[in-house]
């Protein structure tokens, strides 16, 4: 049995992903084939095609089609109850209902048809986490910035039951609210909400001047009469504006307001279910430095948080979900690794390589030959395998360097992403190893979960730890990806230290590459000094 999950065209990050008898085939979002950061509107074409190639099959073939969004007025009518604040005004109301059609009009198959079948956003989100965790028994946390006629979901899940508690409002939204103060701080909302993640280490928290939320409630909620009052009262930054300090500031006032809602919501939760495991999934789910205050604050004993978090990860949950519908079973894997897209071949690669002219080498150990190039303080691109889903870079589609070297940090930045020079990195490290750079390690395959760097070995890669002395850890596994497995331990043979700085392979505004010819140009507009793809090798001259 094909179970299709799709990303609805009326969202802002789209992705398709297949499953075949309850096993993932492929998942992969619609940005990295089309080019265009996140995909905003558009229907999943190019993953869709991918996911059927991976398969063999054509879309004749499949017995289900899933669709991470419930139909048109299940939208439309929470939005309209007396019981909740009106969101939409009369006019949203239309646009919105001319976009839900625009997008069925541009599917390839009727809505109509009797395959198809349209799911609510935020169970999508929660199975795409849940069932997928290895979770028997958890609690689950939903957000986003609007996802159909909820902005959020909590509760919890045993076997295949879900029991829903709490569903947020589209005007209490919690993700909408990080997305406004994105944007009053001068950076694109719906898509730069990890540089405010980032900008707030940089500033001091002032919740004394947050007066829109009830903290009363067991859920706090925020009252959106009162927080559209306060952001009136800010002045958004202008184009090419300074950061000043009290943007800094603002930026962590808001994460410190999301993180103590947060351990308020995980809190209750356990209280209610008598569950200490907590699944995440939705936009906000993407927050790591919110992750981290989780499972360090000591109320949960396990987390798990689904790495393609935005609304391209609802394509994976309603196939999911759908798989739970017909089958009552959970599906038979569980998602521990994010490697489910387009791979390409020594000869695919060589092909590539030869219509562009470029001059390269073919290595017996690729991975021993970019050790030796991170150890000489080169920055090298990294594109093996098959390539990862989520924003985040987890050794399918990397820019690696040496953490330990000075002046490493602002020289990948400023020469190879052409972004802020206060952007921090990230460290992959054998997750058996987690425990010799960072405190109370978990498993972190994802680069999910921000920790506490050992102050003992902060200097072994200090380039990959953040201003406050936090790091988004990637704890890379030999079965998960044993080349980049072996590019650490062959880098620790040779200085001593198996951690490496890894970003995700792209420049600025740019997804991340998925072709052998996006690597190759984005090497060659950028200041990498090599790029290792497949068994070859490519270097600039020095």
């Amino acid at each position: 049995m094909y179970i299709l999950g799709l990303t609805h065209p009326y969202s802002w990050n789209t992705a398709a992903a297949l499953l075949k008898d309850g096993a993932l085939v492929a998942f992969a979002e619609e940005e990295r084939f089309t080019r265009v950061k996140h995909a905003p509107r558009s229907f999943p074409q190019r993953s869709m095609d991918y996911c059927l190639k991976q398969a063999g099959i054509t879309l004749d073939q499949v017995d289900h089609i899933a669709i991470g969004m419930d139909s048109l007025w299940s939208v439309i009518l929470p939005n309209l109850s007396p019981h909740q604040p009106l969101r939409f005004t009369y006019g949203k109301i239309l646009r919105t209902m001319r976009e839900i059609r625009r997008g069925n009009a541009v599917m390839p198959f009727s809505p109509k048809d009797k395959r198809v079948k349209y799911l609510n956003h935020h169970l999508s989100h929660i199975a795409s986490s849940f069932y997928l965790s290895g979770f028997d028994r958890a609690n689950f946390i939903s957000l986003d910035g609007a996802g159909g006629g909820e902005s959020g979901m909590l509760g919890w899940g045993e076997g295949t039951e879900l029991h829903i508690l709490n569903r947020v409002t589209n005007a209490g939204s919690w993700g909408a609210l990080y997305e406004r103060i994105t944007k009053i701080i001068g950076f694109r909302p719906h898509s730069h909400e990890g540089k405010t993640m980032g900008l707030a280490a940089f500033g001091t928290p002032k919740p004394e001047i947050i007066d829109f939320i009830d903290w009363g409630k067991p859920i706090p909620q925020i009252n959106h009469t009162k927080r559209n009052s306060f952001l009136q009262r800010l002045t958004p930054r202008k184009p090419g504006e300074e950061l000043t300090q009290e943007h800094k500031d603002l930026a962590a006032t808001i994460q410190d307001v999301l993180e103590r809602a947060l351990l308020q919501m995980a809190k209750y939760l356990v209280e209610q279910s008598g569950s200490r495991a907590l699944c995440m999934a939705g936009g906000v789910a993407l927050n790591c430095s919110a992750n981290g205050k989780i499972y360090h604050a000591g109320i949960v004993d396990d987390i798990y948080i689904q790495p393609a978090s935005s609304d391209a990860g609802v394509a994976l949950g309603a196939a999911v979900l759908r798989h739970v519908q017909v089958t009552g079973e959970r599906p038979k894997f569980v998602f521990d690794h994010a490697y489910w897209g387009p791979e390409y071949s020594d000869a695919e690669i060589e092909k590539v390589l030869k219509e562009a002219k470029v001059s390269y080498e073919k290595c017996s150990s690729i991975e021993q030959k970019t050790a030796e190039l991170l150890k000489d303080g080169k920055i090298v691109g990294w594109f093996q395998g098959r390539m990862e889903v989520g924003p985040r870079a987890l050794g399918g589609r990397s820019i690696l360097a040496d953490p330990s070297i000075p002046g490493i940090k602002d020289k990948v930045n400023a020469e190879v992403k052409h972004r802020e020079m206060w952007r921090p990195f990230a460290p992959s490290m054998h997750h058996e190893n987690m425990g010799d750079y960072v405190e109370h390690p978990y498993v972190s395959p994802f680069m999910i979960l921000a920790f506490h760097a050992r102050k003992d070995h902060v200097h072994q890669f200090e380039a990959a730890v953040h201003v406050d002395g936090t790091a988004r850890v990637q704890g890379v596994t030999s079965t998960a990806n044993p080349l980049y497995y072996r590019l650490i331990d062959e880098f620790k043979k040779l200085t001593g230290r198996g951690v490496i700085l890894n970003t995700s392979f792209n420049v600025a505004e740019e997804p991340l590459v998925c072709s052998p010819t996006d690597a190759l140009r984005t090497y060659y507009c950028s200041g990498m000094d090599a790029l290792a793809m497949g068994s070859f090798l490519l270097r600039k001259a020095p």
